[in-house]
């Protein structure tokens, strides 16, 4: 007989150890389902607002280039338009509404065609696609410099930022139980 003999003790903690582990894992599996069965989950991904555009800074760009569109960080299709119709007033004038009227493909998208007397107040937003040019999708619909029209947000200038609630509408119409 050799000097350290062949024990079958440690078969038997082995299995008690995977009985446990199985039966702890088939009760944490239930414990999610009656919470996941319990109601509703709210997932919220994101910002609810689109926020820390210096007001002053985005006012001057706005004078200078004509309206700000904002590609959706997300990969999403709510690309928005930044205007400011308040003059020198930071804090006043301002709207954000969608790129694109409902039902519209991203790749049809609003440009900004200035008036003759270059203000952002006179011009209009042109329904075109990605080559600025107008398909059967984007028609070369025409939107005042207002976006009246196309689907709006709220903007508030908090301390000289600005603050867009991207999510007002949907949390306008989302209901829980």
């Amino acid at each position: 007989m050799s000097p350290v003999a062949r024990s079958q003790a440690h078969a038997g903690r082995a299995l008690a150890v995977a009985a446990v582990g199985v039966i702890l894992a088939v009760a944490l599996a239930f414990g999610v389902a009656l919470l996941a069965n319990r109601g509703s989950v709210d997932v919220q991904l994101g910002d609810e607002t689109f926020q820390g555009q210096d007001a002053e800074d985005a006012a001057r760009q706005i004078e200078e280039g004509g309206p700000i569109l904002y590609a959706d960080a997300a990969g999403g299709d709510r690309d928005i338009v930044l205007q400011h119709l308040g003059g020198d007033d930071f804090t006043e004038g301002w709207l954000a509404f969608a790129a694109r009227p409902g039902g519209a493909p991203r790749s049809c998208t609003v440009r900004w065609f200035p008036g003759e007397s270059g203000s952002p107040g006179d011009g209009v937003f042109r329904l075109l696609d990605d080559s600025g040019e107008e398909t059967d999708a984007c028609t070369g619909e025409e939107f005042p410099a207002t976006g009246e029209g196309l689907p709006q947000y709220p903007v508030t200038v908090r301390d000289g930022r600005l603050d867009v609630d991207i999510n007002a509408a949907d949390r306008a119409t989302t209901t829980t139980r």
